[in-house]
């Protein structure tokens, strides 16, 4: 059962961080676009990455009560998990929270470190 959690917890893993990045892409990009404002370009940066934290946040929150076969790690999973049947929803579901929420805290540190340079570059430019 312990090898069904880990290929469960990879493949979430491996959906959900695929998400994030391509938000931290999206991110990025527009703040490449504001470089020549830079206060404005990390500004925009912290309040994007805060958005996706509240995503995330919210997708933890809804994720208990979504049926694990709709979902993208279900499909990673070729739809098998090698778990008692009954038990399926529950684990898979709290694999689901947990991913959601590491990778919220991580959107949370770097929106954080965004704000302490927009700080810092504002004082700066006056």
């Amino acid at each position: 059962m312990d090898e069904a959690i880990s290929r469960i917890r990879a493949c979430a893993r491996h959906s959900i961080g695929r998400g994030f990045l391509f938000a931290l892409l999206a991110i990025a990009v527009t703040m490449s676009g504001l470089i020549i404002w830079p206060v404005a370009a990390f500004r925009t940066g912290a309040l994007l990455s805060m958005l996706a934290l509240v995503v995330l946040v919210l997708r933890a929150v809804r994720a208990p009560y979504r049926p694990f076969k709709r979902t993208e790690t279900w499909v990673l999973l070729e739809r098998r998990h090698g778990l008692p049947e009954e038990r399926a929803q529950a684990i898979i579901s709290n694999v689901l929270v947990e991913t959601y929420w590491n990778f919220a805290e991580l959107s949370a540190w770097i929106a954080l470190a965004l704000w302490v340079c927009t700080f810092i570059l504002a004082l700066w430019r006056g």
